[in-house]
């Protein structure tokens, strides 16, 4: 049977993932817990192996998966037994997780969650957004101020002005939801995160320990995909948990920015783009 499973390289899982909007297909991490809080793709949907044939119905048969695990053995049986199921587009990824070179999200399922699932509507959301967007653009404009290498301040003035356009982007939204009142918005919004806390729901402090201060650019974008890779992670687990379409596509709209922010940084490590 597993001569009818599709298995496809790290790069074609890449493209495929690109080229599907979020929310659009399905992206199953068939490894254990412990495996996924210590890394895992963006927006990952975490289903053990062993609890697949019990839960396949909290996916949607009629999307395009791709399932991975470590090095690809697991997720093999698990495509079969989607096909089994009736799952009509499903593909594994070949050499799993550690063939994977790019941006992945750390920690477990519910990580950074409270911040937004407190939200009960697209207005508070956007608000918790642009709070924790607000802290990271502080955040990238110290490590800027702190750093003595000319390159590494100014990739990190450029991520902050990444932040502070997302953060128009968010008003906009807002508005768009039919408010006018911007300043109070902005008001409350910084208000909604505690000082320190960044995209993904992870304090700065915690960043930095893991990662220490950077000192090069490749340091520097190391940190930098790791915190938007935990924030489209945040925002696609959220929506996950949603009910209301409404506040699920605003925060797909969110995981959207983040895959752009994502993909601008990758074009930094490919060279394809200066600064």
């Amino acid at each position: 049977m597993t001569g009818n499973i599709p298995q496809i390289s790290v790069a074609e899982a890449k493209i495929v993932l690109d080229s599907a909007r979020l929310g659009q297909r399905t992206l199953l991490d068939v490894r254990q817990d412990f495996e996924y809080a210590e890394g895992h793709l963006p927006g990952a949907t975490l289903i053990p192996l062993p609890e697949l044939a019990d839960r396949a119905s909290e996916l949607d048969p009629a999307l395009p998966a791709v399932v991975y695990c470590r090095s690809g053995m697991r997720s093999l049986a698990a495509a079969n037994l989607l096909s089994g199921l009736g799952f009509q587009d499903v593909v594994s990824m070949q050499g799993g997780i550690m063939a994977w070179e790019g941006a992945q999200a750390t920690g477990s399922v519910d990580l950074g969650l409270s911040i937004l699932l407190s939200a009960a509507s697209a207005p508070e959301v956007l608000e918790r957004a642009w709070g924790m967007e607000l802290a990271l653009g502080e955040c990238y404009g110290a490590l800027a101020r702190r750093s003595k290498e000319p390159e590494v301040v100014a990739l990190f003035n450029r991520l902050a002005g990444f932040e502070e356009k997302h953060r128009r982007t968010l008003t906009e939204i807002w508005k768009r939801l039919g408010n006018s009142d911007v300043a109070d918005f902005e008001s409350r919004a910084r208000q909604t995160v505690a000082p320190g806390t960044v995209e993904g729901g992870i304090s700065a402090e915690d960043y930095l320990g893991q990662l220490g201060d950077p000192t090069s650019t490749s340091e520097a974008l190391e940190l930098a995909m790791a915190v938007e890779a935990q924030a489209m992670d945040l925002y696609l687990r959220r929506a996950k948990a949603e009910a209301d379409q409404d506040l699920r596509r605003t925060l797909v709209l969110l995981a959207e920015e983040e895959k752009a922010h994502l993909k601008v940084l990758g074009s930094f490590v490919d060279g394809r783009k200066g600064f």
